[in-house]
């Protein structure tokens, strides 16, 4: 058990393998890839959906890193589109994924531990699941990162899926160009020394998928909170040769209507924050909205105890869930409030 070093997320299956990366001595940035790996184990629509990070403290200065999934549709001539929604194939919603590279600026940037022993606990998951292929394609990403979809079966399977063969506009080049941006977090002054960071885009309208997170914090000061968007197995495009499942998140080409630039961020949502003042710092995921009114966080900047603070912030947010990660110079406590309007506690381990 290392001080001050804690993990949150929804589930303890996700929540533990995090927690076992934080006390190996691993940073927040890999307790959070742990997370997502276990995640991607279990289910098959997370590896390769859209994710989005922000780290913050000892040291790393204040960053996103970018994984929104990108339009696809580089290289390739622009398609006469779909007349109406009904004869739109599911090929034609498959867009570019960037989370792998998220996973690897990530770990380069701020990880400590190997990141074939972070991507055990996902192997495992996978196997257990019985998607022996999935396991096989989460343990080459832990040890080759991005280029594990760049096999010559991991492209043909994903072109299978989203490729002009299947309605879709996916290409060799989007999948070769995904790469995600690192860049500073948009820092909001909350008044008397207290600011706020989130993500640098404004937050989408119209209506999203529930997000879910995993929240870090690491003996040595380091914040980590990361954002993932799940998809339903039957709303989905299977992979079958990855075991995947792939979320509908491009923009299918109408006839009549502007085209999205390949290549253009899509819309996800990215309900995440980190608040401080003086030393004291939240870091904060709502659950079911598109984004965060930083401006409602200051009461979390005040210190201990919080979870009147959390419970009202999800109560006024309208989030289905507020996860909170809360860290001073010397402990960390982790609270959750769910539609009971009520804060449950954890202590670090």
């Amino acid at each position: 058990m290392i001080r001050g070093a804690l993990a949150l997320a929804r589930s303890s299956t996700t929540q533990g393998p995090a927690q076992a990366a934080l006390d190996a001595g691993g940073s927040a940035a890999d307790a959070v890839i742990a997370g997502f790996f276990a995640l991607a184990g279990q289910d098959a629509s997370v590896l390769l959906s859209p994710v989005v990070a922000i780290v913050a403290g000892g040291g790393a200065g204040a960053r996103v890193i970018d994984g929104r999934s990108l339009q696809p549709g580089k290289g390739a001539a622009r398609p006469r589109g779909w007349k109406t929604e009904k004869e739109i194939p599911s090929g034609a919603y498959v867009a570019v994924p960037r989370s792998l590279g998220l996973i690897a600026i990530l770990h380069a940037a701020r990880g400590r531990s190997g990141l074939g022993g972070l991507a055990r606990a996902g192997v495992a998951a996978a196997e257990a699941a019985g998607a022996t292929k999935r396991a096989a394609l989460i343990k080459r990403v832990g040890s080759a990162g991005p280029l594990a979809l760049a096999s010559e079966e991991a492209v043909s399977a994903l072109l299978a899926a989203g490729g002009p063969v299947a309605g879709g506009i996916l290409t060799a080049e989007d999948l070769e160009s995904a790469m995600p941006e690192d860049v500073p977090a948009r820092t909001t002054s909350l008044g008397a020394d207290v600011s706020a960071l989130s993500v640098p885009w404004d937050a989408p309208l119209g209506r999203l998928p529930v997000a879910d997170a995993i929240l870090a914090c690491d003996g040595r000061g380091l914040l980590a909170a990361l954002v993932v968007v799940p998809t339903r197995r039957e709303q989905g495009v299977l992979v079958p040769e990855l075991e995947l499942v792939l979320g509908r998140h491009a923009q299918p080409v109408r006839r009549g209507v502007p085209r999205t630039s390949p290549g253009a961020p899509l819309d996800m949502p990215a309900p995440l924050a980190i608040v401080g003042k003086s030393g004291f710092y939240a870091a904060v995921a709502l659950l079911g909205k598109a984004g965060v009114d930083v401006a409602a966080l200051r009461p979390l900047a005040e210190g201990w105890p919080a979870e009147t603070a959390v419970a009202e912030l999800r109560e006024k947010s309208g989030a289905l869930t507020a996860m909170a990660l809360l860290r001073d110079a010397r402990d960390a406590r982790s609270l959750v409030s769910t539609g009971d309007a009520t804060a449950r506690a954890s202590d670090e381990p």
